[in-house]
Order: structure tokens, then C-alpha cells, then sequence
């Protein structure tokens, strides 16, 4: 009955074991798309920055005095540009946070499981403590009586 148990044991161990492997896989998966989600926050930010300076020197150069058509329409393509740009990188960054909470979501299911596999374990372990008391328990019964009936024996030998 005990190898039973030991057996039981060993592949519940094997269990968290893999859990908590794929627990630590999700773990660096998350902190990976963290550090992604804030490196496209940050280039929207810089690249919203970097875009209205340019834009300020751009209509500088337009300020102030008569402008050809050309030089204007010059101004609009590359404000739009900017513009379709913008766009780009802020969906890049809803991109990268959706996948941060697909990352988040997957990092807590697996952090759910381990701790369910954590708690079988447990549980199986301290079934086997008990099981190991119980059948040390039995042993010692099984010594004393038999102890008791050599004794008894030895006992009625004696004249």
C-alpha cells in the first residue's frame, strides 16, 4: 500500500514540478511583453514629441511672409505623413498592450494551476505521513503482542 502512496506522491511532484515550469515560461513571457508595451508607449511619446517640433519649424518657415502654394502643400504632406505615422504607432501600442493582457491572463492561469497542483501535492504528501504513522503504529502493535505472547510463552515454560 505505501509504494502506492510513494507512487501517487511522485507523480503529483512531477506535476508541480511542470506547473511551476510553465508558471516561470509565463512569468518571463509577461515580463517580455511588459518591456514591449512600454517600449511602443514610450516611441508614441517621443515620436509625438520629435513630430511637433518639426511641425513648430515647419510653420515657422511659413510665418511671417507670403508662401508659394507649393511650399504649403509641401508642409500639409509631411504634417500628414506625421499624422498616418502617429496612427501607426499608436496602434502599435494597442496592439502590444492587448497582448500584454492576453500575457497577464495567461501568466494568472498558470499561476492558478501551480498553486492547485502545489495543493494536491500537500495533500498527497501529508496522506502518506498519515499512512506511514498509521502502518508504524500497526508495526509497533504487532511487536508488543508479539513480545507479549513469547513472554506469556517463556512464562508457562517456567516450572
Amino acid at each position: 500500500m505505501i509504494p502506492t502512496w510513494q507512487r501517487l506522491a511522485t507523480l503529483r511532484r512531477r506535476r508541480e514540478q511542470r506547473a511551476l515550469e510553465a508558471l516561470s515560461l509565463q512569468t518571463a513571457l509577461l515580463r517580455r511583453a511588459e518591456q514591449q508595451a512600454a517600449d511602443a508607449a514610450r516611441a508614441v511619446q517621443d515620436y509625438i514629441r520629435e513630430t511637433r517640433a518639426r511641425e513648430r519649424a515647419l510653420i515657422g518657415t511659413l510665418a511671417g511672409r507670403p508662401a508659394s502654394a507649393v511650399a504649403i502643400l509641401r508642409v500639409q504632406l509631411e504634417l500628414d505623413g506625421a499624422v498616418l505615422e502617429t496612427t501607426r504607432r499608436r496602434a502599435a501600442e494597442i496592439q502590444a498592450r492587448a497582448h500584454l493582457r492576453l500575457r497577464q491572463s495567461a501568466r494568472a492561469e498558470s499561476f492558478a494551476d501551480f498553486q492547485l497542483r502545489q495543493r494536491a501535492r500537500t495533500k498527497i504528501d501529508l496522506l502518506s505521513k498519515e499512512q506511514h504513522t498509521r502502518q508504524m503504529l500497526r508495526d509497533a502493535a504487532l511487536s508488543d503482542a508479539e513480545t507479549e505472547d513469547h513472554s506469556t510463552a517463556a512464562a508457562g515454560r517456567l516450572p
